[in-house]
């Protein structure tokens, strides 16, 4: 998008790290900016439109990116071995933390719906705009001891079907993307 001309702000939680990926942009000769923001805060995410506002115009492309998992959202086992249940050492289904599963759900879902919410009003009225989610193949095809993480993709894909037609009349386009399985330094004590 750099190269075509697109003016990029990249929100991060990390406020470092969304200023060395708006550098690497800026290096190859596009405009970037790295803007600190939470999605999971609104008053966060208004600071942050406000600034990409002010700096480079109104959003015309929203790339929801945000999301993970978190331990306490997988189980240890791929099926559920009954002879294990009290063994202290594994996580069952039984044993999944309410607070895990919650915090998954939100940072993908909610933290694809509240971005929306903010950057979308800057596209009502103007033509061209769109919204891309990042689901996952595990919406659809689940991985085995990540139920919070596949559920919550799952809901980000729901979610961009209801906000597609839901936006459709305001000239906004919605669309997902819904990468493969790859390894990655977050996820290789799962997958491996």
């Amino acid at each position: 998008m750099a190269k075509n001309g697109a003016k990029i702000a990249i929100l991060d939680l990390n406020p470092v790290a969304a200023e060395a990926a708006a550098q690497q942009i800026r290096d190859l000769g596009a405009t970037a900016i790295g803007v600190a923001c939470n999605v999971l805060q609104r008053e966060s995410l208004e600071a942050a439109a406000a600034q990409v506002l002010a700096e480079l115009g109104p959003c015309d492309l929203l790339l929801n990116g945000a999301g993970g998992n978190h331990p306490k959202g997988t189980t240890g086992q791929e099926f559920l071995d009954v002879d294990r249940l009290d063994d202290p050492e594994l996580t069952s289904f039984f044993d999944l933390d309410p607070a895990g599963v919650e915090f998954v759900f939100n940072l993908n879902f909610l933290g694809t719906l509240l971005p929306t919410q903010v950057f979308a009003r800057q596209m009502l009225g103007r033509s061209g705009c769109s919204i891309v989610n990042v689901s996952s193949m595990s919406a659809f095809c689940p991985l085995t001891k990540i139920p919070a993480y596949s559920a919550a993709k799952a809901a980000v894909s729901n979610f961009t079907q209801w906000l597609a037609v839901h936006f459709s009349k305001a000239g906004i386009r919605v669309n997902a993307l819904a990468p493969g399985f790859f390894l990655t330094q977050q996820n290789h004590k799962i997958i491996d």
